[in-house]
């Protein structure tokens, strides 16, 4: 079975989150005769899901605090590093459920070789990115303020003019590096809207939709106005955005960081920052997180640091925390709906 980055799956428009009623005997594996409390598997839930899919998943396994030689499974979001270092601890391990799209913090390559399974949420977090992402560069473009209540109508023109926005979205060029699920649910949204909208991707463009112009990476970089990342997170990702491609996105560019902080050369952003006032930066992502208070990209008023909330939502969490019914599917036999490999 081969495997896939986070970012090749197909595009969708819509969250897939369904979740099984905890008392339906027809969504609970433990209600199929699949086990029984003696045939239980031993789960590890290595980083915090919902509650919800925390009971419904206690319910036909028996949940760990860490990695044992029981654990037949075990559930991560990103800060759990599945190297072999952890896979040796747990040598009956079957499944990896990954809460969450991106699995570059897992070594697929160890988990394939032992036969292991990992299954992920590749459609749970889409919409909840696409809105944070879209809201980000609305509030670039058209810059929103309340007016303090106690403020004097004398103050009134001046709060407008303070606010006026420069361009509609729709007179930008927008550049998606990346273009998944959510980059082209973003193109999709972005064209709605009437920007003019262009992509890179390092895979072969041909199956893509055909009202999206394909561009090089550095044509991309020149062309566009604004520049919003959503790649995944494969080695050749790493340092992606260099001093050169930014200075082609000119001295007054927009860079959107929502994908992985590693994939930006960030002394090149500093220096790009530095040298172009007018130039910005807004990054939900970055190489070390929480952003360490010595990180010098703090002392920019042109960049924006978040964070990392773009996949944010109640319901995307939730959705992600689902990962835990392909989990019991492995486990049990079934095929899960989204295997990695």
């Amino acid at each position: 079975m081969p495997c896939y980055a986070g970012g090749d799956f197909p595009a969708a428009s819509a969250i897939e989150f369904s979740p099984p009623a905890l008392d339906s005997a027809t969504n609970n594996p433990c209600h199929h005769g699949l086990m029984s409390m003696k045939t239980q598997p031993t789960v590890w839930l290595a980083d915090p899901i919902p509650a919800t899919c925390r009971s419904w998943l206690s319910e036909c396994s028996t949940l760990v605090d860490g990695p044992s030689s029981d654990v037949e499974a075990v559930v991560v979001r990103t800060a759990t590093q599945v190297d072999r270092v952890l896979l040796d601890l747990m040598p009956q391990l079957r499944c990896v459920g990954r809460a969450g799209v991106g699995v570059d913090h897992i070594d697929l390559k160890a988990c394939v070789e032992r036969g292991i399974a990992v299954v992920n949420t590749p459609k749970a977090n889409t919409e909840s990115v696409v809105e944070y992402a879209l809201a980000l560069l609305l509030d670039a473009v058209r810059p929103r303020g309340d007016i303090p209540n106690d403020s004097i109508p004398e103050h009134w023109e001046l709060y407008r003019r303070r606010l006026t926005g420069g361009r509609r979205l729709a007179e930008y060029r927008i550049g998606i590096l990346g273009f998944g699920r959510i980059g082209q649910r973003l193109g999709e949204v972005l064209k709605v809207l009437g920007a003019e909208v262009a992509f890179h991707d390092l895979k072969d463009v041909s199956h893509f939709p055909q009202d999206f112009p394909s561009r090089s990476l550095e044509d991309l970089f020149s062309w566009s106005d604004i520049v919003s990342i959503h790649v995944d997170g494969r080695p050749e990702n790493l340092g992606l955005v260099t001093g050169d491609l930014l200075e082609s996105l000119g001295p007054s560019g927009l860079l959107l960081n929502t994908s992985r902080g590693w994939v930006i050369n960030t002394a090149h952003l500093q220096h790009w920052l530095a040298h172009h006032p007018q130039a910005r930066a807004i990054l939900d992502v970055h190489k070390e997180e929480p952003v360490p208070m010595a990180d010098p990209l703090r002392k920019f008023s042109n960049a924006r640091l978040l964070p990392h909330l773009a996949s944010r939502t109640e319901s995307a969490v939730e959705a992600m925390g689902w990962v835990v019914r392909d989990v019991m599917a492995v486990l049990t036999g079934s095929e899960p709906n989204h295997r990695v490999c």
